[in-house]
């Protein structure tokens, strides 16, 4: 069985997809599709930035998602890829639930795209983000967080669980700067800022998650055949209501990507295939799986290498 994984935030950088664009006509056409229900030119952001513009949540979340789209439809229509199971982390469960027809491109690009406004909104710009942490001391970390945050103005959680050595923080900057300083002393982790613009999957989203809920309540949901794993509590859905819910739940709970990988494991997934700008999913899962068949593709090298072997 194979499970298809889509990456989320902060995989983005200026020239992604260029590539897969000039070769492809397929491409092409969904970036047009894109910016017609953008009403902007996401193509000429993706491929020329700047990089500062493109980083930014509500332009980086669609940019992501149509160049993931595009990669697994090529797979799918140029080499006849399948998948068993399907996910994504974090704004990545957009594109898997694209990918298993629960919900249309467009109103997954448009949804995300206000997703990201919302998020942004939420704290000023240069007030919150996000860091990863490369660490063994889960637990003293969360506690960390936990005290920290007892001071309104230095609040700091853990967002995302990525593996048994990887997990992000997020919350406001004097916060992150705060466990930084603490976790570099204690000798805890190392410390890596990431590219994203706002502190998402935490409480801090509390107003963008109703803002979502309102535009997501507009969209249809379709019932599928194929499951996608949430993030929130790593449960099979498929599609419909469900979906949605867990869409909304998602902005305010931390991302369990290890707890989706091992659900895969559990279900009976031997490979693992990820679609993207970047192969972060594929290093994460690396590091957890050794056992396993795990895979990315991220630009036309990789894609006619899938497209060399039976797929």
């Amino acid at each position: 069985m194979r499970f298809l994984m889509f990456t989320g935030q902060g995989s983005q950088f200026v020239g992604m997809g260029k590539d897969v664009y000039d070769e492809f006509s397929l491409s092409k056409r969904i970036y047009e599709e894109a910016n017609e229900a953008l009403h902007f030119d996401l193509r000429k952001l993706t491929f020329e930035g700047p990089e500062e513009k493109l980083t930014q949540t509500a332009f980086a979340q669609p940019a992501i998602l149509v160049h993931s789209y595009i990669i697994y439809s090529l797979l799918q229509r140029e080499y006849g890829f399948d998948f068993d199971i399907c996910g994504g982390h974090s704004l990545g469960e957009y594109t898997a639930l694209v990918a298993t027809g629960a919900v249309s491109f467009l109103d997954a690009v448009w949804a995300v795209h206000m997703r990201g406004k919302f998020m942004q909104e939420a704290v000023p710009l240069g007030e919150g983000g996000m860091m990863a942490v490369v660490t063994d001391k889960e637990e003293e970390i969360e506690d960390l967080c936990k005290t920290i945050s007892k001071d309104e103005k230095f609040y700091v959680c853990i967002a995302n669980y990525n593996s048994d050595t990887q997990i992000i923080l997020s919350g406001l900057t004097q916060g992150l700067k705060r466990a930084k300083e603490i976790i570099k002393e204690k000798g805890w982790g190392k410390v890596i800022p990431l590219g994203v613009s706002a502190p998402f999957h935490s409480k801090l989203m509390g107003n963008a998650k109703e803002k979502l809920a309102d535009v997501l309540k507009d969209i249809s949901f379709k019932k599928t055949k194929k499951a996608v794993i949430e993030n929130v509590v790593s449960s099979v859905v498929y599609g419909g209501g469900e979906a949605r819910e867990m869409l909304i739940e998602q902005m305010t709970n931390p991302v369990r990507w290890r707890d989706n990988a091992k659900k895969a494991k559990e279900l009976g997934c031997s490979e693992f295939v990820e679609c993207g700008p970047k192969n972060v999913l594929y290093n994460l899962s690396r590091r957890m799986y050794k056992e396993l068949r795990i895979c990315y593709c991220i630009d036309t090298i990789t894609l006619k290498r899938f497209g060399e072997k039976d797929v």
